[in-house]
Order: C-alpha cells, then sequence, then structure tokens
C-alpha cells in the first residue's frame, strides 16, 4: 500500500515538472517586440518622403536620436498621461526645428505625420493577425478607455 501511494506521488511530481513553464526573461531584459522596428520606421519615412542620399545620411542619425528621446520619455511617464503627452509634444517641436531647417517645412511636419501613419499600419497587422489566430479581440475602439 504504501508503496502504491509513493509511485502515485513521484507519477504526480514528474507531472508537474514536465507541465511547468520556465520563468520568462526578467522585467529589464525584456525589449520592445520587434528591435528593428525603428529602423522599419525610419526606412518607411525615408521612402514615403522620397528623400535623397544626403538627405538620408542627416535624417538617419537624428531620428534615431529622436526614437530612443522617445521611449524614455515614454518609459519614464507611463503613469501620468497627460504628463507624458506634454512632454511628447516638447520632443516632437525640439526635432521639427532640425527637420524643418534639413527638408523644408512641409517635408519636415510630413515626418511626424509619416510616423503616425507607420504605426497605425502596424497596429492594423497586429489585429489582422490576432484575428486570423483566433486571439482576443482588441477593446473597443482599439483603445483602452478610463473608468
Amino acid at each position: 500500500m504504501m508503496r502504491r501511494i509513493s509511485i502515485i506521488l513521484s507519477l504526480l511530481l514528474v507531472a508537474q515538472l514536465a507541465w511547468s513553464q520556465p520563468p520568462g526573461p526578467p522585467p529589464e531584459e525584456v525589449g520592445p517586440p520587434d528591435p528593428k522596428l525603428p529602423e522599419r520606421m525610419s526606412l518607411f519615412i525615408q521612402n514615403n518622403l522620397e528623400m535623397t542620399a544626403a538627405e538620408r545620411e542627416k535624417f538617419d542619425p537624428a531620428f534615431k536620436k529622436y526614437m530612443k528621446d522617445f521611449a524614455k520619455v515614454h518609459r519614464e511617464n507611463r503613469g501620468d498621461r497627460l504628463v507624458m503627452q506634454q512632454q511628447m509634444i516638447e520632443l516632437r517641436l525640439r526635432y521639427r526645428k532640425d527637420f524643418r531647417q534639413w527638408f523644408g517645412d512641409k517635408r519636415g511636419d510630413r515626418i511626424f505625420l509619416e510616423e503616425e501613419r507607420f504605426r497605425g499600419e502596424v497596429l492594423r497587422l497586429i489585429r489582422e493577425r490576432r484575428r486570423d489566430r483566433g486571439g482576443p479581440p482588441p477593446p473597443p475602439g482599439g483603445r483602452r478607455r478610463f473608468r
């Protein structure tokens, strides 16, 4: 009788170990879903604005720095949405000066419009993939609502 109980407990222990999942990476190691996303956004903007090689050389390092600053502002102000939005606007105004100087007023402003267009396209693709896999539907309106 004791032998049977020990065998059953051993099997249950082995089954539990076999089905358990390894822990995920620590929070500080979790990065963006696709680390190449900023590069793809940069190429998207460069192609849509039909930049020359000289313009691309100026734009690429400045846009990479803008994306790093954008991520930093987003990360530091997640808890206060209004402060985050204000700092995002200030960040865009700062970079708009350089972009307008290099590309003119209309094309310099279009950089931010193309950035938003790229983000919208990425969100649309994510929704399509979720729908095709049978994943959870996005919240109504596509955004979380304040309660």
